[in-house]
């Protein structure tokens, strides 16, 4: 196995640890999460995080689905691994992971990125961050109404039909598009999937 690399996998930390990139310090495992490390998490989201949806399509489905990810990427890995750390001991799991390029077009500095991609961590993250973020609230916001109404028909008991996105869904999904920038927000991608579910 390559020395300078570490293999990332879904979930909280995860053997292998840092070799040459670095080395795991485990000192928060049993310390309590203070205001002042969710203040600073609140920060680096804000300043170089990201709360968006993503729209993927699967093969045996029509219908669109919308799945949170909130993310941050940097080249520090200093301070990924005090994200690192802090989401560990508020218990939230997340995908860590080396990415292909720069952290922008033309960069070649190596990055990574830390990624929450499902519902129930994605509340956990802003519910306990939320009080400090300042340029990011209203994504995270649509996010945690969004995610808290899939939330409820998780039930498997349930017939899709009765899972089907809501129109209050689709509008969340394409307010946090717009907020974002994303072309997708102001096109009739979502529209027209509302219109189908609707149907």
């Amino acid at each position: 196995m390559n020395e300078s690399k570490e293999i990332f996998e879904y979930g909280t930390w995860f053997e292998p640890k840092f070799s040459a990139v670095g080395k795991y310090d485990d000192e928060m495992d049993d310390q309590q999460v203070t205001q002042t490390d969710l203040a600073w998490l609140a920060g680096i989201w804000d300043g170089e995080g990201h709360f968006s949806i993503r729209r993927t399509k699967l093969k045996k489905s029509n219908t669109p689905q919308y799945s949170p990810r909130l993310g941050v990427t940097n080249s520090n890995i200093q301070i990924l691994t005090k994200v690192r750390q802090i989401l560990d001991a508020l218990g939230i799991q997340y995908y860590f992971r080396e990415k292909d390029q720069g952290g922008f077009e033309g960069s070649k500095k190596q990055t990574w990125v830390v990624a929450i991609e499902t519902m129930t961590n994605a509340v956990k993250l802003i519910t306990n961050i939320r009080p400090y973020l300042i340029g990011k609230w209203f994504q995270a916001d649509c996010i945690v109404e969004y995610c808290e109404n899939r939330l409820r028909f998780a039930s498997r008991k349930m017939s899709n039909k009765d899972r089907k996105y809501s129109a209050r869904d689709y509008e969340l999904v394409q307010k946090v598009f717009e907020a974002n920038g994303d072309i997708r927000g102001t096109s009739e991608t979502i529209v027209q999937d509302a219109q189908r579910a609707m149907i």
